[in-house]
Formats: structure tokens, C-alpha cells, sequence
């Protein structure tokens, strides 16, 4: 028995009493199987200093490390495995450093809850759009069988790490390179299709590799807020609405990126009573509706040289917004330019939420077809609707 199997157990048993995942059934024995260690040998954790984001490397492999090491991997958290496009233990040789985070280990009980909503009892063929760590792909491997559970991902450093850590572990998965918005043609049709990471829209070719009656369970998001949304395809249309319970992943990347256009524009000075920092926390719905409002805006929080702490929220066309987070006179100030006035879109659409009793995302859902995508309140027939923003073509 491997030395750390009573702290895997323990984990399991905490995931079970959280209600996400039922005792007997083979999701959780596959839980109960599975080394989450022999996936994350090493992890980074985070501080946010005056310098930005710092990192540490934790690395299972050193003695002076190992405990600490398992009290993270034995619990129920996101650990990130890869900065900058390099594992952890590459990235950071030194122990420590700075950079971006590129990849992570799911926290186990999102794991779950989504690997619940996949109904993995049906023996699916499944596809899933990033394989991070491998830990993911190894458990529905457990349930399913290799044959039924392929993974790809964009970084060819995280396929080769998982496909060999699977493989040591017993597991033979079809894994492959390649861009998430593609879907992975060589082995459609799916019965399911999976996201661990963010998308700002249905990519068109998953619809096309979903077996009829399939599902789609994807993070629609943007760089202010989204939720998961659980999609059926039937006639080359994916409809469904959000999950209740909010989740989040790091955006999908591309091969290539979409680039966001620059607009030097001193902008025009307003007053607002909407206290913006409720579109500063992407897990509120407040965010959420921003989101749909402004459609590919991007949100931050930032201060200025004299420490005025701002929202700042730039639209890929160049538009941009600066909302001082600190009320003078019960209102904000408001900084806005570029070819449209995105608080100018935020403020109507709050408006319209709290018309409507202020109801969070399972209230919304999502209706993509060959001629477009959007978000509709209530009901596909419902007045209220919100386009995705789709590309023309999908990215190759």
C-alpha cells in the first residue's frame, strides 16, 4: 500500500461529506484508486506581494519537502503545476520566482461535481479538452476504460508529462497535441466532450464531433465573469442552461491568440451609483451580467501612482473603462474612451438584474448553432438575449 493511501482515503471520505461524491459508487472507487501524488510530483503556491505574484516550488521528491508536499497534494485544492509554459520544477529552479501561471491540478471537488454531471455510468466516450496533470483523464480511465477516454491539450510539454505519468500508473488514454477550440477530430464522435478550462464561447467544432444526444460541459467565460454550462446537441444545436454552483478555469489558449486592439483616447469623465466591485470578483453574478453586457471585455483591479484603487475593464476593440472603487459623495467616478462606452453598457444591464429580481446564472442558459451563439434568460423563446462573441472562423 502506497505510504500516503490513508490520506487519499481521507480526502475522499471529506469529498463524500461535502456531497460530491456517493459512497458505492465507481466514480468514487475511482477516487479512492487513483494517486493524486503520482500526478503532481511537484506544485508552485502563490503569495501577492508589493511585486506582484510570487511563487514557491514544493517538490515532492525532497525529503525537507515531502510532508508538506502531501499535505497539499492529500487535499482539496488547486495546485499549479506549470508557470510560464515550464513545469513548476523547470520554471522555478532556484525554489522560487515570478512569472504567469499556465496550468494547474484541479481542485478534486470540482473534479468531482463535474465528473457527476458527465453521468460516466452511461460508459461515455469522452473527450476531454485539456489534459493538465493527467489526474483527471487517469480517474475517468478508471471508470470508463482507456478505450472510451481521450485528452488533448495545446502545451506538448504537459501531454508528454501526463501521457507518461499515466502510463506508469497503468493507464493508456489516447492523448494528443492539439488546439482545444479543434475538438479532436480523429476520434469523433463523442458521447461527451469536457472542458478544464475557460472558453468564451461553444467552439463550433465541438457541436460538430458530439454524437447525437451528447453533451457539452464547458466554462463560458470572459475575462470579467461565467459560469459552467451543461449543453445537449441534438440536430447540430447545443442548448442547456448554467450549473448553479459557480466555477471557474484559466482561459484556453490558442495557437494563436486573439489580439486586442490599442486606443489612445483621454476618454470622457461621468458619476455612477453602481458600486463597481461587485463586476471586480469574477464568482459574482454581478460580474457575470457585466460579462454579457460588454461582451469580450476584460476586468482588473488596479491602482494608480497615488494608490486610488480602480476597476478597469478594456473591450478587445480598444474601448476601456476606469471606475474609481472608493465612493465620493455616494457615487463612483467613471473614466471611459475608445469606439464604445463600456460602463455605458454595464450600467443598463445591472439595471435590468435587479428589474428582474436579481437572479444568478442557473436562471441563463446558452443556445449555440451554425449561425450563432447566445445567452438567453429563462427561456431560448424569452425576450432577452446576448450574443456570444464567436469568431468568424474558428481559429485552425
Amino acid at each position: 500500500m502506497n505510504e500516503y493511501q490513508q490520506a487519499l482515503s481521507d480526502l475522499v471520505d471529506e469529498l463524500i461529506r461535502d456531497g460530491e461524491l456517493e459512497e458505492g459508487t465507481h466514480l468514487t472507487e475511482a477516487f479512492r484508486t487513483v494517486n493524486r501524488g503520482a500526478f503532481v510530483p511537484a506544485f508552485a503556491l502563490h503569495d501577492l506581494t508589493d511585486q506582484g505574484v510570487r511563487y514557491r516550488l514544493v517538490d515532492g521528491s525532497l525529503p525537507e519537502q515531502r510532508d508538506e508536499w502531501a499535505r497539499h497534494v492529500y487535499s482539496n485544492e488547486t495546485l499549479i503545476i506549470e508557470i510560464n509554459g515550464e513545469p513548476v520544477a523547470q520554471a522555478l529552479p532556484d525554489g522560487t520566482g515570478t512569472g504567469r501561471w499556465t496550468s494547474s491540478s484541479t481542485m478534486p471537488s470540482l473534479m468531482a461535481r463535474h465528473l457527476r454531471e458527465l453521468d460516466l455510468e452511461a460508459n461515455p466516450r469522452v473527450l476531454e479538452i485539456g489534459v493538465g496533470s493527467g489526474y483527471n483523464s487517469a480517474i475517468m480511465c478508471e471508470v470508463l476504460g482507456d478505450q472510451h477516454v481521450t485528452s488533448i491539450d495545446i502545451s506538448p510539454q504537459l501531454v508528454h508529462d501526463a501521457s507518461r505519468d499515466l502510463a506508469a500508473q497503468g493507464y493508456q488514454p489516447t492523448v494528443a497535441v492539439h488546439d482545444g477550440h479543434q475538438g479532436y477530430p480523429d476520434r469523433a464522435p463523442y458521447d461527451r466532450i469536457t472542458s478544464t478550462t475557460a472558453f468564451t464561447h461553444v467552439p463550433p467544432r465541438w457541436i460538430e464531433q458530439v454524437a447525437p444526444g451528447g453533451m457539452i460541459l464547458v466554462n463560458i467565460a470572459g475575462g470579467t465573469g461565467g459560469a459552467v454550462v451543461k449543453l445537449r446537441v441534438e440536430d447540430g444545436v447545443a442548448e442547456g442552461r448554467f450549473l448553479p454552483q459557480w466555477a471557474g478555469f484559466m482561459p484556453a489558449r490558442s495557437h494563436r491568440p486573439r489580439e486586442r486592439a490599442s486606443v489612445d483616447d483621454t476618454g470622457d469623465q461621468s458619476w455612477t451609483g453602481l458600486d463597481p466591485k461587485g463586476m471586480a470578483e469574477s464568482h459574482r453574478v454581478e460580474a457575470f451580467i457585466a460579462q454579457l453586457a460588454t461582451v469580450d471585455a476584460n476586468t482588473v483591479t488596479t491602482q494608480t501612482p497615488d494608490g486610488v484603487s480602480l476597476l478597469f475593464m478594456e473591450g478587445a476593440d480598444g474601448a476601456w473603462a476606469e471606475v474609481e472603487m472608493t465612493a465620493a459623495g455616494g457615487e463612483y467616478r467613471v473614466d471611459q474612451g475608445g469606439p464604445r462606452r463600456l460602463w455605458d453598457q454595464v450600467e443598463p444591464a445591472h439595471q435590468w438584474w435587479q428589474e428582474h429580481g436579481r437572479p444568478d446564472w442557473s436562471a441563463f442558459g446558452v443556445t449555440a448553432t451554425p449561425e450563432g451563439q447566445t445567452v438567453w434568460f429563462e427561456s431560448p423563446e424569452g425576450p432577452d438575449h446576448w450574443a456570444l462573441p464567436v469568431p468568424e472562423k474558428s481559429t485552425p
